[in-house]
């Protein structure tokens, strides 16, 4: 079976697609691949990010934020899905992805409406962790979507 490789982007890539990586990489169990990355990162992950990851029985270590031109060079990772977790007008001009990845948009929240706090962000991450939940139990991310990709 193929790993699909789902990238997860928002605008700072400190908290919202960091947490996706993490509970994705966590709950499959080596079946997918996640990774995140966004336009405008950070120079480092928020603190509500590491306070929700441990939390939530999770290691945030090798987590960082990082611009997503990276996954557009030829030896990284290529994505089959990306999804944004934001509404932003940042994310509406994405660079030019190897393959043809799959696009979705989840909207998380909204740009302006980051979580500034604990409750915020454990609302956030429960947000995050039923979308992912729900892509998983409805086979968003099968080998089977994947195959189409393969026949162009």
């Amino acid at each position: 079976m193929t790993k699909a490789n789902v990238l997860f982007v928002c605008v700072d890539n400190s908290f919202l697609s960091l947490a996706a990586e993490a509970y994705l990489n966590h709950t499959s169990m080596g079946e997918l691949r996640a990774f995140s990355a966004g336009p405008l990162p950070r120079e480092e992950m928020v603190s509500l990010t590491q306070k929700v990851l441990f939390t939530n029985g999770m290691d945030e270590s090798g987590l960082h934020p990082k611009p997503w031109t990276i996954f557009s060079l030829p030896h990284a990772p290529q994505p089959d899905y990306i999804i944004s977790l934001q509404t932003s007008v940042l994310l509406d001009k994405q660079p030019m992805w190897p393959g043809h990845p799959v696009k979705m948009n989840w909207n998380i929240c909204l740009d302006e409406n980051m979580p500034r706090n604990i409750k915020e962000a454990t609302d956030a991450f429960r947000k995050i962790k039923e979308s992912i939940d729900l892509a998983i139990s409805s086979k968003v991310f099968s080998s089977d979507s994947l195959n189409w990709r393969a026949a162009c």
